[in-house]
């Protein structure tokens, strides 16, 4: 068998949605970075980021910062999360 070597950069907490005044993007989210190889969060930029609830994985890309003070990021998901997603994990892979 082959064996999948991951590099697991981090890992985060989804905080919420991105939201405009009279808008909810339900696929770009934002995560708090509560662990990571970097010491700022503008080195996490381009990276992965996995999803799982269960049976399902959610795929995304870190695209910005949104608070480099916070430790917050923009991630851009490949298909809208369901709400009950927020506030699970994140892991940000290379």
């Amino acid at each position: 068998m082959s064996q999948h070597v991951i590099n697991e950069l981090g890992y985060g907490v989804i905080v919420g949605f991105r939201r405009a005044l009279h808008r909810q993007y339900n696929d770009q989210v934002l995560v708090k970075i509560l662990r990571s190889k970097y010491l700022r969060v503008d080195g996490l930029l381009g990276s992965k980021v996995l999803v799982r609830d269960g049976r399902n994985e959610y795929r995304g890309k870190v695209v910005k910062v949104h608070s480099g003070k916070n430790n917050v990021v923009v991630v851009s998901m490949k298909k809208g999360i369901p709400g009950q997603l927020l506030g699970s994990e994140v892991v940000i892979l290379q």
